[in-house]
């Protein structure tokens, strides 16, 4: 089950018009900072030895997973990616000793994905930063998308 992603954006009050000058010059504001953002990340996960895609699952591992073991195919309807990719990812984080694989006791079809205590420290140092940067960048955030300059 996806989950809608729910996105206000304040500047234009009636959605039938079409975007102002100003709507857009914000939207690229916006955009700007979300993407030195996502630059941030990758540099951050790739100091750490990850990629992006292994920060973005283990993440998810973590939450999701957090009151049962998450299946393979939530994992992959999570992260937005097809089955077999989410198995290879998987295995890819079992090779680097990030996760290991549990048969479902439920359903004996499926694969259960638990982090190790590896993963759990590398994901809480990596957390830690991108909470200490989007704190600092929350005002880049929130201007961009009011229209007010830095």
């Amino acid at each position: 089950m996806t989950r809608p992603v729910a996105v206000a954006f304040p500047l234009i009050a009636d959605k039938d018009a079409p975007p102002s000058p100003e709507d857009f010059a914000a939207l690229a504001r916006f955009r700007y900072s979300l993407r030195q953002f996502l630059a941030f990340s990758e540099d951050a996960a790739a100091n750490m030895g990850l990629t992006m895609q292994w920060y973005q699952a283990l993440l998810v591992i973590k939450t999701r997973g957090s009151e049962r073991p998450l299946s393979v195919g939530e994992l992959a309807e999570e992260l937005m990616i097809k089955d077999h990719s989410a198995a290879e990812l998987v295995s890819r984080l079992a090779e680097a000793k990030l996760v290991r694989r549990r048969v479902d006791p439920s359903d004996r079809r499926r694969s259960l994905v638990l982090m190790t205590p590896l993963a759990d420290r590398a994901l809480a140092k990596l957390a830690a930063l991108h909470l200490a940067r989007l704190r600092g960048d929350r005002d880049a955030f929130l201007n961009a998308l009011l229209g007010e300059q830095d």
